[in-house]
């Protein structure tokens, strides 16, 4: 039988806001800035010690459909260039983490935004028309309110958003399983780098090494976690970060299968440096510098918004009225079950309607990133960490559009988002 704790809490109110970010990660730094740089009273939270998410305490790299971005993501590369903190593996360009951190750091300082790390958001302030007005946060402090005018929901997860009564979607329609997920990790003192142009007719050039290795030892039963590895090259030497741990099967939704698979990940990293160490010559001294301190969560909830992206949508290279940013990135599906990627699927440059971003059902309340509206498949396209920048930077911009005009981010003619992101050096 479940069993409650009844609590009377009182909750005191730390600050007003014009805008509150949930999420320091690539769509929540843009937002973040975006709205501040829109003249408006900004607060950041973020669960980590760091901003910049996926691409700093997941490790990710390599920063994928920023090129055609312009605006503020295009401003972060320059940044990270200027310092000369980048490389390439191929055509992907790749960046230094710990670098990332510093930029980030300083960019928002030089905003003027308020950023709280170790802070968790814990729950929406809602007003009885189903309004947000502010959110309820955990950390050091214990319990802490602030208000704000609007609030923007970059948690990846879509938290603001489903706790705030806003429908949505989980996985692929038929069972509602969601991509496997991955911990990252880099290693050190190895002598490779993967080549983008894939000689072989599938898989990776990653994988055909170690499958090379496998034959040159006589073993012919491996079973691979992944059949597409990919291991970027990072600045300095002998650096990379690999792809390449995928956890199957787990709730990225459920605490306890979460923790399960972030302890299944730090197995399969430390199998992967033994396999590489035994069997590949390039990895002979290879060590481990660090797994990431979040796993890459691929999937998990897709906000319902005013416009759902689909498939076909991508397929067509569809252009709106309203379209805040063009993607290029095609669909790729880590499937569910098996050892595959589903990445044949013809798309053609598309735009993310400014629609996408604004939940059904709860007022003053913005989404960017992974849990915008969308289907399972065009979710696989629009995930990646240069889309996310961008759809920060128009949800920041709508949220200071729509503070200044007095009216509510549903109200707000996505076209004039876009046209102030051009405006601000966004490519549309």
């Amino acid at each position: 039988m479940q069993q409650f704790v009844e609590e009377k809490i009182i909750t005191p109110v730390k600050g007003k806001f014009d805008v509150i970010v949930a999420g320091g990660g690539p769509a929540g730094v843009c937002a973040a800035l975006s709205a501040a740089r829109n003249g408006m009273k900004v607060l950041l939270v973020e669960r980590f010690s760091c901003l910049g998410g996926m691409w700093t305490s997941g490790l990710v790299n390599p920063l994928f459909d920023y090129e055609n971005k312009g605006g503020i993501v295009r401003e972060i590369v320059e940044i990270i260039n200027s310092a000369g903190m980048n490389d390439h593996s191929g055509p992907m360009y790749t960046f230094d983490i710990e670098y990332m951190k510093l930029a980030l750091d300083r960019l928002l300082r030089d905003a003027g935004v308020k950023v709280l790390f170790h802070t968790m958001f814990t729950a929406p302030l809602l007003t009885c028309d189903n309004d947000i007005y502010g959110i309820t946060v955990e950390n050091k402090s214990g319990r802490s309110a602030y208000l704000a005018e609007r609030v923007i929901d970059c948690t990846g997860d879509g938290d603001v958003a489903a706790r705030s009564g806003a429908p949505f979607c989980v996985g692929r329609d038929s069972d509602g399983a969601c991509q496997p997920m991955t911990l990252m990790f880099t290693i050190s003192h190895m002598d490779y780098v993967q080549r983008a142009n894939n000689p072989y007719s599938t898989h990776t050039d990653l994988y055909h090494v170690m499958c090379d290795g496998l034959a040159a030892a006589g073993v012919n039963d491996y079973s691979f976690n992944f059949e597409n590895p990919w291991l970027l090259k990072l600045p300095g030497l002998h650096r990379g970060v690999l792809q390449m741990t995928h956890m199957r099967g787990y709730d990225p939704l459920d605490p306890e299968q979460l923790s399960l698979a972030e302890a299944e990940g730090r197995e399969r990293v430390w199998e992967a440096l033994a396999f590489f160490r035994r069997y590949c010559p390039e990895f002979k001294n290879a060590q481990i510098e660090q797994t990431a301190a979040m796993i890459g969560v691929r999937e998990s909830r897709r906000i319902t918004g005013e416009y759902e992206l689909t498939l076909d949508d991508i397929t067509e290279g569809r252009k709106f009225r309203d379209g805040i940013t063009t993607c290029c990135f095609g669909v790729d599906i880590h499937e569910p079950d098996g050892k595959a990627q589903t990445v044949g699927i013809v798309s053609r440059p598309y735009q993310i309607p400014y629609r996408c971003l604004v939940p059904k059902n709860v007022g003053n309340l913005l989404t960017a990133g992974r849990c915008i509206s969308g289907s399972h498949e065009a979710h696989a396209s629009y995930r990646v960490t240069g889309d996310c920048a961008a759809m920060g930077q128009a949800a920041g911009t709508a949220a200071a559009m729509s503070v200044i005009k007095n009216i509510s981010p549903r109200e707000l003619d996505g076209a004039e988002v876009a046209g102030k992101m051009i405006v601000d050096g966004a490519r549309i």
